[in-house]
């Protein structure tokens, strides 16, 4: 098979695995918000558990709990927060450990309790405050009134209700809120199902234990190596290719080798981590983290940029064998709007991946998004004088110009300004806005050039001299033969101050300025000698005069 035709199959396979890779259960966003309500939480818990006695009233009676048990609501932000401090001795009082099976008593409280936070940090997403904060709590929920629902996971039998329980507190009378018994017998199940692999039990037991964004530590150096590992394969894959295709096609251009060993070894290696990563050792908060493709819309966006680069390479080879420079000098504006373009595009995917609303974000800017629109529009109005100059081509890359009053040769007509190199090699950049609408004098547009030299004799001059000197100097310019027989005028004018002026008006047939010169230097030489015959003399130069101080 063609090793380029593979290579587009491969891109269209990347494409279609990029849109099923981009949705989350859970965001960035919604784990921020998660951990500052933990912390609001954990404050409140803090708060109420210095209290005496720590006695909560409500409308129905009094109830006493040093572990903020009274309602399904504080039960559960307790268990979260003694497990989330890795405090499983105190997790295990918000459990019910009453009417076990023999499986669920083999584990001790504390792991029963470790064990439930691991499994619901696995696979569910646990809003406390969606729970109800009645010391009765919810009524409106499909269980016994005595229960309150927190979840349900899903598993190989079936869905596992996630219970909160009223059950007897320690005081006669006194009711509070634990994790269901029926909860705490699925424990053993729940472990098997959603347990990790042997390699993330061991870096878990033995890293140092730590969090950031809800990812511990162990696991981002699980992910990191997993990526590391496939980044290799995707490396030496490349390179493969790399080989097969320049064997099967030599004439690969620079940027098409770059696009593969960079661009495409980074994206495929990303793919290939996230599609082959083993789900063992995943968790809602490293789901979410991976779903906010923070990686694959970097390499995506690194890959199209590339892209972009080699299809204006081949368009502007394409473009330089049909001679069409004006088209091909805009490549490289138009490629440069499309990779702002992308880029803007990435980044609003990005957000919206990490739970922000884009559309929100924009209409959000209010008067910073009028400031910006405002400080904008000069480089609309620019990149309108771009598209304006390539669409009426007053002047092209290349040609020689006077624009106001610069006089030179255009190099580059950018999105912003256009670039102007003088006789004197200096730059000049004008801004298109204002490039347009000044005078541009397009002296490359010349399909010849004029000869009009400045001839103004002395007074004194004979007659019969002067008809002769203008006879001569038609004959010169007539069988010149780089010189235009229409028009081809020598004409006393007139009287000036300095003496008698000859007007001579003919064009050279070149637009080559120095081959111009050459044709008026030889031109010069011819006119002086009939001066020189005939002995006339050119009229002094008029002398200065300085004003009175």
């Amino acid at each position: 098979m063609n090793p380029w035709r593979s290579f587009k199959c491969g891109l269209l396979a990347l494409a279609l695995v990029l849109p099923y890779s981009l949705e989350a259960k859970v965001t960035v966003k919604e784990i921020l918000n998660n951990e500052q309500q933990q912390a609001k939480d954990n404050s409140e818990h803090a708060d109420q558990s210095t209290l005496p006695g720590n006695e909560v009233a409500t409308n129905e009676h009094l109830i006493i709990d040093e572990f903020n048990r009274q309602t399904p609501r504080s039960a559960m932000q307790g268990y979260l927060h003694a497990a989330h401090q890795r405090d499983f001795e105190r997790a295990a009082h918000y459990l019910d450990f009453r009417n076990l099976s023999l499986q669920a008593q083999a584990m001790n409280h504390a792991e029963l309790a470790h064990t439930l936070y691991l499994v619901l940090n696995r696979t569910l997403w646990v809003d406390t405050q969606a729970l109800s904060n009645r010391p009765a709590g919810s009524r409106n929920e499909p269980v016994p009134s005595y229960r309150d629902l927190v979840g349900e996971i899903d598993t190989s039998r079936g869905a596992v209700q996630i219970l909160l329980q009223r059950v007897p507190g320690d005081t006669p009378g006194n009711y509070i809120w634990k994790v269901s018994n029926a909860t705490v017998n699925q424990v053993p199940f729940l472990r098997q199902e959603f347990g990790y692999s042997q390699a993330g039990e061991w870096l878990y037991r033995h890293l140092p234990h730590g969090a950031f964004l809800g990812v511990e530590l162990w696991q981002w150096v699980y992910y990191s190596l997993n990526l590391l590992a496939f980044l290799l394969i995707a490396y030496l894959s490349t390179r493969i290719f790399l080989y097969l295709l320049l064997r099967a096609k030599a004439d690969v251009s620079q940027p098409a080798k770059a696009l593969v060993t960079g661009p495409l070894c980074f994206l495929l290696g990303i793919v290939l981590a996230r599609t082959f990563s083993s789900e063992a050792n995943s968790t809602l908060a490293t789901r979410a983290i991976f779903e906010g493709a923070t990686l694959l819309i970097l390499a995506w966006t690194w890959f199209l940029l590339k892209v972009v680069d080699v299809i204006r390479l081949r368009l502007t080879l394409r473009l330089q064998r049909n001679n069409n420079t004006q088209a091909e000098f805009l490549l490289r504006p138009a490629g440069n709007v499309v990779k702002i373009l992308l880029t803007l595009i990435a980044l609003l995917v990005w957000f919206e991946n990490l739970g922000f609303s884009a559309t929100t974000l924009i209409a959000g800017l209010g008067i910073g998004g009028l400031a910006l629109a405002l400080a904008a529009q000069k480089s609309v109005e620019n990149i309108i004088g771009a598209i304006t100059l390539y669409a009426s081509a007053p002047v092209k890359v290349g040609q020689v110009c006077r624009v106001g009053r610069y006089f030179g040769v255009v190099e580059e007509i950018g999105l912003r300004a256009t670039r102007m190199r003088t006789l004197e090699r200096s730059v000049i950049h004008i801004a298109n806005a204002k490039f347009v609408d000044m005078e541009i004098e397009n002296i490359s547009e010349r399909e010849r050039i004029a000869y009009r030299p400045d001839i103004v004799l002395e007074r004194s001059t004979q007659h019969q001299v002067l008809a002769q000197l203008l006879e001569q100097i038609r004959e010169i310019l007539e069988q010149h033969q780089d010189i235009a027989d229409q028009p081809c005028r020598v004409r006393l004018s007139g009287f000036v101050p300095r003496g008698i002026k000859i007007d001579v008006l003919s064009y050279a047939q070149t637009t080559d300025f120095d081959y111009y010169l050459h044709i008026v230097e030889s031109l010069n030489l011819q006119i002086i000698e009939c001066l020189n015959r005939l002995g006339i003399a050119l009229a002094a130069p008029e002398p200065l005069s300085f004003a009175k101080l």
